[in-house]
């Protein structure tokens, strides 16, 4: 992209932000300036993947209306491009039973931390997979009303629009992408492209419950089916060859979720499951239409303690188990129809860490010092089934108000014996991040 066309799209983007509150008359903002590098612990070499360096918020009111709005600017230090992002923009309004939302929206189901089976409103991206909460999530837009009477909270949500993930395709520095990216030719439309979901909550004696069902179509793409063609021309006095012309899509995916909060003292509890339950709905006239269907579970089991000299230390079980799995799908190996099972299914919805372990333990801990001026943090993830593991520690300092310098090593191990390994793939991805943080 040129400079030119960056910095008119980014006027356009600060239209939106500031035309708003122009109009409400009352506004207030908050942001932060975030340069940070990742380099590599094997030889110091430098991760070169986008970031947001500068992030703003921009919320707008006049009496029971609200204008809400978040833009971050995306840069990579390699190639000094940068692009802007309209991350969310949205209007709320706040009747007397309760708040309706319409715009571009990032939405937030679910109990655990950081891992939501149940959270499938919105996509994510992949860049930011390590960041927590709606950070790694993409805005879509969307309507949402929530009413509430007495301790019963209902949300309606409907998104008119397909959002898919957004993967790291063509990034050396950045391992756990797909092998290929299929073209534009390839990918075809989502059929009925309308998603919608429901979440009631509740409260039960100590403990806050939520059910929820949401509808629409996986995050995540997957090989729907194959034409075979002949590319020679029927006059040709060469050998006829074939060439497999494969099509690809997102499967129609519905998810029944539960998700439970519960304390006692200094002792937290959050349990959060979701039953997926997906097939390819296309109705196509290629050579061979994989005509499947699968059905899987994740699950989240979180134990939470507020320890003495503000230590918090959260530890979770993280779950996927695929429960059936029928049909075809193509060995990219021999390149011919094989049979699906539990053990080659790939989910195309759910918690990105089901990626990494069917079943794995998660541990972090933090404590702040010295009036909050430093922060001391680590993180264990321990993959249970084969082998694999991520450990990371950090530190912030705060040597002046609303200034932060972060320092944080992650170290990634897998098994050398086992190449294939999505963990074995991400030890170069070890690294150290350094970076510097102004919150206004």
């Amino acid at each position: 992209m040129s400079t030119e066309f960056l910095r008119k799209k980014l006027w356009r983007r600060l239209s939106v932000l500031f035309l708003p509150a122009i109009l409400f008359g009352q506004f207030d903002y908050s942001g932060k300036f975030n340069p940070y590098g990742l380099f590599r612990i094997s030889d110091g070499s430098e991760i070169s993947l986008p970031f947001r360096l500068f992030q703003i918020e921009l919320n707008a009111t006049r009496g029971n209306w609200d204008f809400k709005t978040n833009l971050a600017l995306e840069y990579r230090w390699s190639n000094r491009e940068y692009d802007v992002d309209l991350r969310e923009a949205y209007l709320v309004w706040y009747p007397r039973f309760g708040e309706v939302k319409i715009g571009k929206q990032i939405h937030a189901w679910g109990a655990a931390d950081a891992n939501n089976p149940t959270d499938n409103l919105n996509a994510y991206d992949y860049y930011y997979l390590f960041l927590p909460g709606t950070d790694r999530k993409i805005g879509s837009l969307s309507a949402s009303a929530t009413v509430y009477f007495d301790s019963w909270n209902i949300e309606g949500v409907v998104i008119p629009e397909h959002r898919s993930d957004r993967m790291p395709f063509n990034e050396p520095d950045f391992p756990i992408a797909p092998p290929f990216q299929p073209t534009d030719e390839q990918m075809v439309e989502v059929n009925n492209p309308l998603e919608y979901g429901l979440r009631i909550r509740t409260t039960i004696g100590e403990a806050d419950l939520s059910v929820s069902y949401f509808r629409g179509h996986d995050r995540g793409f997957s090989l729907l089916g194959f034409d075979i063609v002949n590319p020679m021309p029927q006059d040709s006095t060469a050998i006829p060859g074939f060439i497999m012309d494969n099509h690809f899509g997102y499967r129609a995916t519905r998810v029944l979720g539960v998700d439970l909060v519960t304390y006692r003292g200094n002792l937290g509890f959050r349990a959060e499951a979701a039953y997926f339950k997906t097939s390819n709905n296309y109705d196509e006239s290629w050579t061979v239409l994989f005509e499947t269907e699968a059905e899987y579970v994740q699950y989240v089991l979180q134990l939470e303690y507020a320890a003495p000299s503000d230590i918090q230390v959260t530890a979770q079980f993280i779950g996927n188990t695929v429960l059936k799995a029928e049909g075809q799908t193509l060995d990219f190996v021999t390149l011919q129809p094989t049979e699906l099972t539990t053990e080659n299914f790939i989910p195309g919805m759910g918690t990105p860490f089901a990626m990494f372990a069917d079943r794995a333990v998660m541990v972090t801990a933090s404590g702040d010092y010295w009036d909050g001026r430093v922060e001391l943090r680590a993180t264990g993830f321990i993959n249970l089934d084969e082998t694999g593991s991520m450990f990371g520690t950090g530190i912030t300092c705060s040597p002046r108000e609303n200034w932060k310098i972060n320092l944080d090593l992650i170290k990634l191990n897998g098994d050398e014996n086992d190449p294939e390994n999505a963990f074995t793939r991400l030890e170069d991805f070890s690294h150290v991040n350094i970076g510097l943080e102004y919150n206004f």
